[in-house]
């Protein structure tokens, strides 16, 4: 029987809570810029035969990140079971993401670590990836992040060190133009916070919608200049007669709180972002006319089962991704032979989009060790991975809201990108 996993926790350098969306969108990150990333070199690394991975997730919030640390270790812990890695128990060394920073001290705390990191598990928020994403490149140290989906990572320059197992907000765009497209609508308006977030997530969006004869007009909004009732007004009066609003939830909220002070009656479909699903608004939304509110639909990232008969093993706000996170690092170190990430890290894609379907570490390390190639499938079903190191499928849930503000989920859709 193999030796359980070591568990390293560091000390929890910054405490934060992290807040339900993980895009950081306009209610919480600045709206100037977008960080932006050094020239890397990724220096010449060897593996010590020793996977060593350590955890950038965010210890102090007891809702999201207890549940991605323990899917991680039970990740680990069933790897370990199976044999471990090149022979030997997989290492896990723990810090707090600390948001407040950035996640810059939980980076250099792992950096720093006396075990040699080959991988790490997050960060979380997309703010902090594209903060710091440039440190772990430079440093030769490939990462996988559960839950960051903002738009401006698929482009970052990093040396196919960095993976996603949450779909990126361009793929949200397509699941959001899908749900509209069934509509039938050919006049269909996009309003969107007018900032870093909001444009690119916008231009995604009407990109997604504008084949064939529809027409898509835009309407950036600034949430302060006192124009939000002008726009609202100016989406009805366009003849739209769906709307799609992107934008946090703060800022967002206050543009239906607007669009609810018009004649809204032509819109038959007002189709909103994930960060809408945000309980904090809970109360603004049950304020909303009733009218406009049964007319809101939401699309958002699929974070946990929606079937009571089959529940996500293990359980937990996108606990499945971080679980997949560990298990294809483990695999992908498994098929090369080696924990050096340079070489071990380029494999990751090709073990999630063709071969044998197999759904555990234990199955999957079977099949390579017996020279076929494998198409990894996690807890979810659908676990697809671009070479650029983004899911090319995920499944999204499709929410309401019900008389008291809450987001009550409605179905699920699978989105498909490229």
């Amino acid at each position: 029987m193999s030796r359980p996993a070591l568990r390293i926790v560091g000390v929890a350098c910054v405490m934060a809570t992290l807040a339900v969306a993980c895009t950081g969108g306009s209610d919480s990150a600045p709206s100037s810029t977008v960080p932006t990333p050094a020239t890397t070199i990724t220096p010449q690394r060897s593996g010590d035969d020793q996977l060593t991975i350590g955890l950038l997730l965010p210890s102090s919030d007891p809702i999201m990140g207890q549940g991605l640390i323990e899917a991680s270790n039970i990740a680990v812990e069933r790897i370990n079971a199976a044999g471990g890695v090149l022979g030997r128990p997989v290492r896990i060394v723990e810090q707090d993401e600390g948001l407040s920073d950035g996640g810059s001290a939980g980076v250099a705390a792992l950096l720093a670590s006396d075990l040699q990191i080959d991988a790490v598990v997050g960060p979380t928020s997309s703010l902090t990836a594209l903060n710091e994403l440039d440190t772990l490149v430079s440093a030769g140290v490939m990462s996988c992040s559960p839950t960051a989906t903002a738009l401006a990572l698929d482009d970052f320059p990093d040396d196919e060190l960095f993976f996603r197992t949450a779909p990126s907000d361009s793929l949200q765009a397509q699941a959001i133009a899908d749900l509209a497209q069934r509509t039938g609508v050919q006049n269909i308006a996009i309003a969107h916070v007018d900032d870093v977030y909001g444009r690119p997530f916008a231009g995604a969006v009407s990109d997604a919608l504008s084949e064939g004869t529809r027409t898509v007009t835009t309407y950036p909004f600034v949430r302060g200049d006192g124009t939000l009732e002008d726009i609202a007004q100016a989406v009805v009066e366009s003849g739209a007669r769906v709307v799609v609003v992107l934008a946090g939830s703060d800022d967002g909220t206050a543009f239906l709180e607007a669009l609810t002070k018009t004649n809204f009656g032509s819109l038959i479909d007002v189709i909103v972002n994930d960060q809408f699903r945000n309980p904090a608004e809970a109360q603004r939304i049950e304020a909303l006319d009733p009218s406009l509110r049964d007319r809101v639909r939401g699309v958002a990232p699929q974070a946990q089962s929606t079937d009571k008969d089959r529940p996500f093993d293990p359980p937990g706000l996108f606990a499945a991704n971080a679980f997949d996170c560990v298990n294809l690092i483990a695999l992908a170190v498994n098929l090369v032979g080696t924990d050096d990430p340079s070489v071990f890290a380029t494999q990751i894609p090709a073990l999630t989009t063709r071969g044998r379907v197999c759904r555990s570490f234990d199955e999957c390390k079977r099949l390579l060790d017996e020279s076929l190639n494998i198409n990894y499938n996690g807890p979810d079903g659908i676990t697809e991975l671009l070479v650029v190191g983004r899911p090319a499928r995920a499944r999204f849930d499709v929410f309401a809201f019900d008389e008291t503000g809450r987001g009550v989920f409605e179905q699920s859709i699978v989105a498909s990108g490229s």
